[in-house]
């Protein structure tokens, strides 16, 4: 009992504690002989084993309390996280359903009439095989993002009408290791039970990039080595094609382009005008669109457009045209989608401080002055200082034709343009006063003037030479060139850009005029064409609807008219409501017969300022207390 009487109170006692040792030693001083001590150390043994059968069903208990937030955790981590290991070990590899073939692919005729060889093969394998031929086992689509490269992999199966297998570089990368290798295993061990089919393999840079040697993580290679296995281990006679997709073609494995692999490589690259005329038709024959609808013009407008760019910007122009209760989609649509494809979003509004809207309005005309006068620069579009996007305003640009190379005049043409904005600002408004509003215009410039000294040899002080930074290389590249190549390229970069901003300077000094000109016509009509523009800078009266400030002088006016008689008929109000809804505020609906109740609450959903409200009121000839009640009536 000596040993289980001293314990916690909370706890039972499991082990020797310091009392019964000290207990032990007590008995041991009155033992007289050492055999004697030698009997009390084995009774003191003896009784301590003895009560085992008690301190084991502690220890059960005590292991058991231990063991439960264990298994709590591990309850929670399988509730979040369960059910996706344990789908990586059953998931089934399904062909997807295919309900497109070569006639749903327009714009890239030189990359589809590359694969109808592939076509024809999946369709009779034979017919190529029997002199002893041997296709290729695998095409890799290269190309900008949303040229069309998944669509035209899918078009070759519908085309041949196989099955097809697609995955994304991204799912055979998984937490567990091994699992990459396992699915790629599992992805052709499907394709070979359902040949003749189609493999494809989307973003394969992500599961295809260079091979690293690395102690930290050994098995990184696992996924890439499996599919170079599965690569080599099938026939090409098997009747399974493998297609892979990449934007990134730098960054694949050596390995896997070489021949018996991913041998054969096909460029998918931006559609020309006349690809992009025939995706316009395609998707503008999904829509109801209006007979002044010119698809020559829309192709103009879009160069350097992708297929999915079009789709989008077809399908923005249906939606605004059914939130404004249109029947079809007319050119004015069509215009506004392309610019919220290039700009975003657009405001229909400027910002609320006019300070703000002069400085916006004096940057995008530095950017037009100096595009205009400088030789070789893209033709002027349009410039707003209206919202799109981030920006507070926007000038944009159409080249009259499709550019397949860029000289290096016509570069530094683009980066004049590029510094105008940053340019007019300094010289208006001073150098301490210059804005963030450049920043984009900066980084572009930036990139511009890089590749100039570093990809395209055009640097006389950096020579012929080529600098490549690839991705989560960049640090590494960077110490192999040296400080003193790195100082060089620097200093190249930086003289690149200061030139280009001297140059901008100077245009716009020579057409200080024009430049204000331009900023003031800005403020008053907020949105100029190419046509507006060019009378502008030409001096040439402006031929513009009216401004908004022309629409409130004009309602006043009216508002003074209706007034005045104080004798109308609601048939004549309500008919002058809408008429003057309609052209000051592009809306017919009218729920008030009141026009000063109606005008104040459309100024209110307009978010006119009250004080304009009440000048506009009073110069309808109502009392100051009047307009104050009117603008009560406003501001609720």
């Amino acid at each position: 009992m000596l040993l289980f009487q001293d314990g916690y109170a909370s706890f039972p006692n499991l082990f020797l504690r310091r009392k019964h040792l000290e207990s032990l030693e007590v008995l041991l001083k009155k033992a007289p002989t050492e055999d004697t001590k030698v009997l009390v150390k084995n009774a003191f043994a003896d009784g301590y084993v003895a009560a085992g059968g008690l301190t084991k069903r502690y220890v059960g208990v005590a292991t058991a309390v231990l063991l439960l937030p264990i298994l709590l955790v591990l309850a929670v981590l399988y509730g979040l996280v369960g059910d996706r290991i344990l789908s990586t070990f059953s998931r089934e590899v399904v062909p997807e359903d295919v309900s497109v073939n070569f006639e749903d692919v327009k714009g890239i005729d030189d990359a589809k009439n590359e694969m109808i060889r592939i076509v024809e093969f999946l369709k009779d394998p034979s017919k190529f095989s029997r002199l002893g031929g041997r296709l290729p086992k695998g095409v890799i689509l290269v190309g900008p993002p949303g040229t069309g490269k998944t669509l035209l992999a899918k078009a070759i199966a519908g085309e041949a009408g196989v099955a097809f297998f697609r995955a994304s570089g991204s799912e055979f990368e998984e937490m567990l290791v091994g699992l990459g290798a396992k699915r790629v295993r599992e992805l052709f061990a499907a394709a070979r039970l359902r040949a003749p089919c189609v493999v494809f393999i989307d973003e394969i840079d992500t599961i295809g990039s260079k091979r690293v040697s690395s102690s930290i993580y050994p098995y990184a290679n696992q996924t890439i080595n499996q599919l170079l296995n599965e690569m080599d281990g099938f026939q090409s006679t098997e009747g399974v094609i493998v297609l892979a997709a990449t934007n990134r073609r730098e960054d694949l494995d050596p390995a896997l382009m070489r021949p018996g692999r991913f041998d054969v490589e096909v460029k998918v690259g931006y559609p020309d005008s006349k690809g992009r005329v025939e995706i316009f038709k395609l998707y503008l024959s999904k829509i109801k669109v209006n007979p002044d609808i010119d698809i020559e013009l829309l192709a103009r407008w879009t160069t350097g457009f992708t297929g999915a760019d079009i789709e989008n910007m077809v399908n923005q122009a249906a939606l605004m045209a059914a939130a404004d209760d249109r029947s079809d989609v007319n050119m004015q649509y069509m215009e506004s989608a392309r610019d919220f494809v290039l700009m975003g979003p657009g405001g229909k509004k400027r910002v609320p401080d006019e300070y703000a809207n002069r400085i916006t309005a004096y940057h995008e005309a530095g950017h037009t002055v100096v595009s205009y006068f400088t030789k070789n620069s893209v033709p002027l579009h349009r410039v707003t200082i209206l919202p799109h996007g981030p920006s507070l305003g926007h000038t944009a640009y159409m080249p009259e034709k499709d550019q397949y190379h860029v000289s290096k005049e016509q570069i530094l043409a683009t980066l004049d343009t590029l510094m105008g904005g940053r340019a007019a600002e300094d010289i208006v408004f001073g150098a301490d006063k210059i804005t963030t509003g450049s920043a984009d215009d900066l980084r572009k410039a930036t990139a511009i003037a890089t590749e100039m000294v570093k990809q395209y040899g055009m640097s006389e002080k950096v020579g012929l030479r080529v600098f490549p930074d690839s991705e989560g290389f960049a640090l590494q590249q960077s110490l192999e060139r040296g400080a003193s190549t790195n100082e060089e390229i620097d200093s190249e970069i930086k003289k690149i850009l200061q030139d280009a901003y001297e140059r901008a300077r100077s245009i716009i000094k020579s057409h200080i005029n024009i430049h204000k000109n331009l900023a003031e016509a800005l403020l008053t009509y907020e949105t100029l064409d190419a046509k507006e523009i060019h009378q502008v800078i030409e001096g040439l009266p402006l031929q513009k609807a009216f401004t908004m400030e022309e629409r409130l002088v004009k309602l006043s006016q009216d508002l003074k008219a209706v007034v005045k008689s104080r004798v109308v008929s609601a048939e004549e109000m309500q008919k002058w409501t809408e008429d003057a809804c309609s052209f000051f505020f592009d809306e017919n609906s009218v729920d008030s017969d009141d026009i000063l109740v109606h005008f104040c609450f459309e100024a209110a959903k307009r978010d006119l300022a009250a004080g304009r409200v009440k000048e506009i009121l009073i110069s309808a000839e109502l009392s100051a207390e009047n307009a104050d009640t009117f603008i009560i009536t406003f501001e609720v």
